[in-house]
């Protein structure tokens, strides 16, 4: 029995195939108003209608979107304090305790994972990082670490306008960043077209690994035994392979009831 393996937040899961009618790069959705949560909008595919369901929220975590933007963020905060740290640091010749490797901040990791990515710039994402936030927060790094190494030779003043300026930059260049981040999504999410009893249902998921067979007559013993996780997903199994652990399941019938009402009123 042949499944597909998928990622939804680091986690990997296994879906039967025979259900899944196509797997499509992230689409233009059209957003609903007063929907559901767990409604993303609709896409129209196919002279169909079909209602997209992120499944990040039917597992109970945040969309990858808000993660990142609370991530960007974060990391905005971090570079604000780091440079009111900087100030202290040189007003009062106070020891400089945070990072002055561009690569060891959290924003720097941040950066250096998404710049060896090989799908993050699907939609142009790592060119808006290059130049938006690289130059400037490799600058704040770089010339921070000369003025504690040259303060003698600095003024105070100049060199925490240059600081001033370098992160200014930087954070303009997160928010950037943050406006862009469905360049991001467009990258790594992926949609699974659904049958759920003869109705198209699309399910965004952070990525599809690649296919793997199980025992069709222990999956089918294993619907029967186990019950419902959500109302909306049923594990079936685990699986250990390569060290990771895979969890098989199914998508339930209660979706059918979480998206017709929105379905109607559109195709209406």
């Amino acid at each position: 029995m042949e499944f597909i393996h998928i990622i939804v937040n680091d986690q990997n899961y296994l879906v039967s195939s025979e259900k899944i009618k196509e797997i499509l790069k992230y689409p233009t959705i059209k957003p609903l108003a007063e929907s559901s949560e767990f409604i993303k909008g609709i896409i129209s595919h196919k002279d169909k209608i079909i209602p997209i369901i992120e499944v990040r929220k039917l597992l109970g975590f945040e969309s990858f979107e808000s993660e990142q933007i609370k991530l960007l963020q974060k990391v905005a905060a971090q570079h604000i304090s780091w440079m009111e740290d900087f100030e202290i640091s040189l007003r009062e010749s106070r020891p400089f305790k945070k990072a002055l490797d561009p690569h060891k901040c959290e924003l720097g990791i941040w950066i250096d994972e998404s710049l060896q990515c090989m799908r993050c710039n699907h939609d142009g994402f790592i060119d808006i990082i290059k130049n938006s936030v690289v130059p400037y927060h490799n600058a704040l790094h770089n010339e921070g670490k000369a003025i504690l190494e040259n303060l003698q030779t600095a003024s105070i003043e100049t060199a925490l306008e240059t600081i001033k300026e370098h992160g200014f930059n930087t954070i303009q260049g997160l928010k950037t960043l943050e406006l862009e981040i469905h360049r991001l999504s467009s990258s790594f999410e992926q949609l699974i077209v659904y049958d759920i009893d003869g109705i198209d249902v699309g399910f965004i998921v952070d990525g599809v690994a690649g296919l793997h067979q199980l025992d069709e007559k222990n999956y089918n013993l294993g619907t029967e035994a186990l019950s419902k996780s959500n109302q909306f997903i049923q594990f079936i199994d685990h699986y250990e392979e390569n060290k990771a652990l895979l969890f098989s399941m199914k998508f339930t019938r209660d979706v059918i009831e979480l998206v017709q009402p929105w379905r109607e009123k559109v195709i209406a």
